[in-house]
């Protein structure tokens, strides 16, 4: 068991002879709070009896003590940068500052962290934009300089000194400072803060000599510096007060030079104003290590690949300990959730170092769709061409809001209590807004709908301007879950609610007066966003835990001998190459501002310290292409790969291997190759759908048939899909009602045939003349009935209104220019047959029926007319050869539209040789007078005129063999088909007729 570095610290400092009488008066500095809490651990390990501990504090922590100033929380400080911006620029909108606003912070903390000369580097930036600017003066340029925005934007700049000058001294005057801002003030005044203090640090007792000029301070473990903390480190150096000791390996310090990570840590030790180097181990190319990476296939797998890979472990006792815990590290904070959901629910023993942000939560989505419902507003065309602009709530954002997963869950445990069976207020109002078919909608209709429950008061009352009533509607949101939350058992989402609470509390507190006028809706919008992103979860528990779940930045200083380190992918771990920040890369790197290559050579540092004590190391990686930079490993591991594994190739004391995590068909063990980690999930494969037609199913269909009957749509959709019509027709399976915000064609069909419908009864069976003004006036009248939540007066609603007006105009103006002669008898006729069938010992009376939009004569001809929205040229000759085909088939569209034809001439002459003749309008028709026919009306090609129905069984074709052949194709398709149980329902092979199925979802398809 390799000793850590702490250990071997606590010890050296421990064992300094000139230490071991005046201990408790040093002051050990290391990088971390974490890091703080395991040096005492192991300094307590140095003696077996009680002595005072010296204090240990991270480094952040000794610099704002030592300073004496308060660190200011970043709510204060945005709203103060803000003021100071408007003394210098009293034209700067809130809403336009919050767009850098918390960048410019961090630019003015890292100016101060790296002791930047601010006016050098304030006028280097003045003249870049002073040249960025004569180029746009240029005559060619295209952009203007006279606009609004591209005068602030360099208004911005050249305000950057004044306003950094003018920042710190407000907050110094204060004593409040940033970070950045502490590290400079106790870099500028290391003697007075530091060195001048002897008496208080270092006050010998009776059994010390005066003369002892050992260290006061001990830096452990730190890395890359800041400017600052070197200015500091270097001071207490060369006044000998302190003392720094090293975390670096021989790899990357020597053999390797190339290392990224050892750049800055190869320039300390070859200045040597660090003194003499401690410490340079040799545990990378030394030790043995077992590196194995795993490429798996999305990135929520890699929770389930960690997961399985301690429960593993745990299985054969060698799980993590707690003086030698596991180290789960995750690269990509987001995977926190996913992870602890991985875990087994048997490993309960474990510590989170990390924050958990609020920003993904289920809370911040329902904050996330109130926002989006209140700046819902709804557009309008007056009759006068004016845009009028309405505040309605869309329906998806109050659908979205009321089946949030908490509201649900309110809805369950508060609103369902009197009644179970009762609809709630809730159900109730989707059940309106979908039956309705409410595309906008009024507030007002939505507190009637919810019987003003304080609930729907605080959804969906009209917020103003005024962040504190947003402030109060959330505050009642969250005493109206908090009810919810006493009866749940997820203690993250407790925390979440609490912490939205503390943080709208700050916002309330922050916002006085002259601050709240700074504020709109949307720019408090933006401005809480901005903190929500800050805002994390403290994980608290127990330090020494056998897991230890942490980010990267968590592990420093710390070792651990099995480490899990999750997101290796290039973009996340390093992050990809982003300057969030104001100043120019290159004058950034100009002034000595940190880039992106430094923020690289960190994450690398720290990646290879932590390989330098660990035996065990698992890196996993996300192939998906769409996530991750495209699927990339990590740079680290193919350094990992090219350059550290050959270099062991001759010792033998790392070995590497790369392993493929699949989706496994079954639960067989696979080759010797394979990685341990097995993740048993059955792949998405095709199902073979089929469904037996047992007992209780032809005992339905039967019931069916005689009952209801059989209609052209139900043998089409049959021959066309089996397994549609049981889902349909059997297994009653329906989608959920949804709210259509455009007019569907079915609707569109259905609101055309009801027009016309209404125009043959009240006009044309009248014998009544009809003007375009009257057509257009139905069709206003059945849209408001059918449709009375759509919007018609824009968007593609309104241009397909306009080719509905359009179609039934041009549709009567060509049956009066073509046939004069035309009648209609009747609209929207029912006609129904019924026919006798043997079914093993008894009969069947099985119905055949139908809905004929129209029945019409023309001369001596009865026409039996579909309408049809959609483009029919023409139907195809029908010969012997397809007859069977035709009568058969599913996969022709045409067939289909010949079978609904048939069908509907097989009624008209059923009944008309059955009641010798046909009653219509008061007159007779008989089959010796009267030809019949059947046909469409194709509203698409209405130059086409009437489409006849090419059907023949025979040329002589007359109705009583007609209907002979008809009854007889009927029959068969009952029983060969419809009632076959040697036939199971099953999906069609024709992928086309899938494409617009409700139920291809369900299938597979």
């Amino acid at each position: 068991m390799l000793e850590s570095f702490l250990e071997k610290s606590a010890k050296y400092i421990f064992d300094t002879k000139r230490h071991t009488k005046r201990i408790e008066n040093l002051l050990i500095i290391v990088p971390t709070r974490r890091a703080a809490y395991f040096f005492k651990r192991a300094l307590a390990q140095c003696a077996d009896r009680p002595f005072l501990a010296p204090e240990v504090l991270a480094i952040d922590d000794f610099v704002t003590k030592k300073c004496g100033v308060e660190i200011a929380d970043n709510v204060s400080l945005l709203f103060e940068l803000f003021d100071i911006f408007k003394e210098v620029d009293k034209n700067i909108t809130f809403e336009r500052y919050l767009q850098w606003g918390s960048m410019l912070l961090r630019d003015f903390d890292l100016i101060d962290q790296y002791l930047v000369d601010s006016d050098y580097l304030f006028d280097y930036i003045t003249e870049a934009k002073a040249i960025e600017r004569w180029e746009i003066d240029w005559p060619k340029n295209k952009i203007s300089t006279d606009s609004e925005r591209i005068k602030a934007y360099f208004e911005l700049f050249s305000n950057l000194r004044e306003v950094y000058q003018r920042f710190r001294q407000h907050l110094q005057s204060k004593k409040r400072v940033y970070r950045g801002l502490a590290y400079r003030t106790l870099a500028e005044n290391t003697f007075e803060l530091l060195l001048n203090d002897k008496e208080e640090t270092n006050q010998p007792n009776s059994e010390e000599t005066v003369e002892d000029s050992s260290p006061d301070f001990y830096f452990v473990g730190l890395s890359a510096l800041s400017a600052a903390q070197e200015k500091i480190i270097r001071a207490l150096i060369k006044a000998q007060r302190a003392e720094i000791l090293w975390d670096t390996d021989h790899y990357y310090m020597r053999e390797n030079p190339y290392i990224e990570g050892g750049k800055a840590l190869r320039s300390y030790r070859d200045a040597a104003w660090a003194g003499e180097w401690k410490w340079t181990e040799n545990h990378i190319l030394q030790t043995p290590k077992d590196i194995t990476v795993y490429a798996v296939p999305n990135a929520s797998m890699q929770a389930k690949v960690a997961g399985k890979l301690y429960q593993q472990w745990c299985t054969e006792e060698q799980g993590g300990t707690e003086n030698r815990p596991v180290a789960m590290v995750l690269a990509d904070e987001n995977l926190l959730v996913p992870v602890l959901n991985g875990l087994d629910e048997t490993i309960s023993d474990l510590n989170v170092t990390m924050g958990l942000t609020l920003r993904n939560s289920l809370l911040f989505t329902l904050v996330d769709s109130l926002f989006e419902l209140q700046f819902t507003v709804a557009e309008f065309r007056a009759k006068d061409g004016r845009s009028v602009k309405i505040p309605k709530y869309n329906h998806r954002t109050v659908q979205k809001v009321l089946n949030h997963p908490f509201i649900r869950r309110y809805e369950f445990l508060a609103l369902q209590q009197r009644d179970s069976t009762a609809p709630s207020i809730i159900q109730t109002t989707i059940g309106e807004i979908q039956r309705r078919n409410f595309v906008y909608l009024d507030p007002k209709q939505l507190l009637v709908w919810g019987e003003n429950h304080p609930l729907f008061v605080a959804l969906f009352g009209r917020w103003d301007d005024n962040p504190h009533t947003v402030i109060k509607a959330l505050y009642v949101i969250i005493d109206l879950l908090r009810e919810v939350y006493k009866d749940t058992q997820n203690a993250i989402e407790t925390e979440y609610l609490y912490l939205f609470y503390t943080l709208l509390k700050q916002l309330e507190t922050t916002l006085n007066s002259s601050h709240a006028e700074k504020l709109n809706l949307r720019t408090f919008k933006a401005f809480m966003y901005e903190l929500i992103r800050q805002t994390r979860i403290p994980f608290s528990g127990e330090p020494v835990s056998p897991l230890q779940i942490m980010g990267m930045l968590e592990t420093q200083s710390l070792d651990f001998e099995r480490i899990i380190i999750l997101s290796m992918n290039e973009g996340v771990f390093p992050a990809s190459k982003r300057q969030n920040s104001l100043i120019p890369w290159d004058i950034a790197q100009e002034a000595g501002l940190p880039i992106y290559r430094d923020q690289d050579a960190v994450l690398s540092y720290h990646f290879y310290r932590l390989l330098q004590r660990a035996k065990d190391v698992h890196l996993v990686y996300v192939t998906d292409p769409s996530t991750y930079n495209g699927g990339e490993k990590s740079r680290f591991i193919r350094q990992l790969e090219h350059e550290l594994v050959p270099m062991t190739k001759d010792k033998g004391t790392i070995r590497y291997q790369e392993m493929m995590v699949m989706f496994k068909e079954d639960d067989k063990q696979g080759a010797e190759e394979e990685p341990k980690v097995q993740i048993a999930r059955q792949k998405a494969a095709t199902i073979d759908w089929t469904v037996p037609k047992t007992p209780e199913t032809i005992a339905f269909l039967i019931a069916s048939l005689e009952k209801d009957g059989l209609y052209a749509t139900h043998l089409n959709q049959y021959l066309k899909c089996s397994l549609q019509y049981y889902f349909n027709r059997i297994a009653g399976v329906s989608e959920d009602e949804e709210v259509e915000e455009r007019i569907g064609s079915a609707d569109f069909g259905s609101w055309i045939h009801k027009v016309l419908e209404r125009i043959d009864l009240e006009y044309l069976m009248e014998n009544k003349p009809i003007t375009d003004e009257e057509v257009k006036a139905i069709l206003r009248e059945e849209f408001d009935k059918q449709f009375g939540g759509y919007d018609a007066e824009s968007g593609i609603n309104r241009l397909l209104y306009q080719v509905a007006e359009q179609t039934v105009v041009d549709f009567l103006r060509e049956q009066r220019t073509r046939n004069d002669s035309l009648v209609v008898l009747a609209t929207e006729r029912k006609l129904s047959a019924t026919l006798p069938l043997q079914w093993g010992d008894k009969t069947i009376l099985f119905k055949v029926a139908g809905k004929i939009d129209r029945i019409e004569l023309v001369d001596n001809v009865i026409r039996v007319a579909d309408y049809k929205t959609g483009k029919i040229e023409q139907l195809p000759k029908v010969t012997p050869d397809k007859l069977a085909d035709i009568m058969t088939s599913g996969s022709n569209g045409n067939y289909e539209k010949i079978r609904q034809l048939w069908i509907y001439q097989y009624l008209i002459y059923k009944q008309m040789l059955r009641d010798q003749g046909l009653n219509l309008r008061g007159q007779d028709f008989h089959l010796d007078n009267y030809e019949v026919t059947s046909g469409f009306y194709s509203l698409r090609n209405i130059k086409r005129g009437f489409i006849e129905n090419p059907l023949q069984f025979d040329q002589a074709n007359d109705p009583e063999n007609y209907v002979a052949h008809s009854e007889e194709y009927l029959r068969a398709f009952i029983t060969e088909k419809l009632l076959n149980t040697d036939e199971p329902f099953r999906k069609t092979d024709h992928m086309q007729a899938c494409q617009y199925c409700d139920y291809k979802e369900i299938c597979g398809r």
